[in-house]
């Protein structure tokens, strides 16, 4: 894909998010894009600050809108709740100006938070390994979890070689298992 083809496969709404940004393409998003947007299960490996994030959430959210993606639509799996925090910034950023609800939830969520994104489930929920395993306990949430279409894993290097990488293995294949 050249540079300016892989923002121009995205929906009409993404595109002029990126043109009004100015964005150019990073070398990642150039090379990630496509394959995520055609659906294919993709490990974007990147430098910090390349783009990652944008390559991997851009497609997504445009698989999301065109083909009208019901909530919870996408799980974005973080090792770290600060880290949440940073993406659940730029990427609710992004899903507002576009129509869609993104949401965080983890150990520090209020109850009446969380009671929310059950009733109403956001497109886009930001997690921790660990939450999302608690998940899987109420009846409603595994409703909640059944809509997923697909799922994020940042920064997965700081997860695989510990309990938390095969606890999110497991998670991730009783995830299969629902949808």
């Amino acid at each position: 894909m050249g540079d300016s083809d892989c923002f121009s496969s995205l929906v009409a709404g993404l595109r002029e998010w990126t043109e009004q940004r100015g964005l150019s393409p990073s070398a990642v998003q150039r090379e990630g894009i496509g394959p995520v947007l055609a659906g294919n299960h993709s490990l974007l490996i990147a430098p910090t600050g390349s783009g990652k994030t944008l390559a991997a959430i851009l497609p997504l959210v445009s698989r999301c809108l065109a083909e009208d993606w019901e909530p919870l639509a996408i799980l974005y799996l973080t090792p770290l709740r600060a880290l949440n925090r940073d993406v659940e910034r730029r990427i609710g950023a992004l899903a507002s100006e576009v129509g869609l609800r993104a949401d965080v939830r983890h150990g520090d969520t209020p109850q009446s938070r969380r009671t929310a994104q059950t009733r109403r489930p956001p497109h886009i929920l930001i997690t921790t390994p660990e939450t999302f395993q608690i998940m899987f306990t109420g009846w409603r949430l595994r409703g909640m979890l059944s809509t997923v279409r697909a799922v994020v894993i940042d920064e997965i290097h700081e997860m695989a070689r510990s309990e938390r990488g095969w606890q999110l293995a497991v998670g991730l294949e009783r995830l299969e298992q629902l949808t």
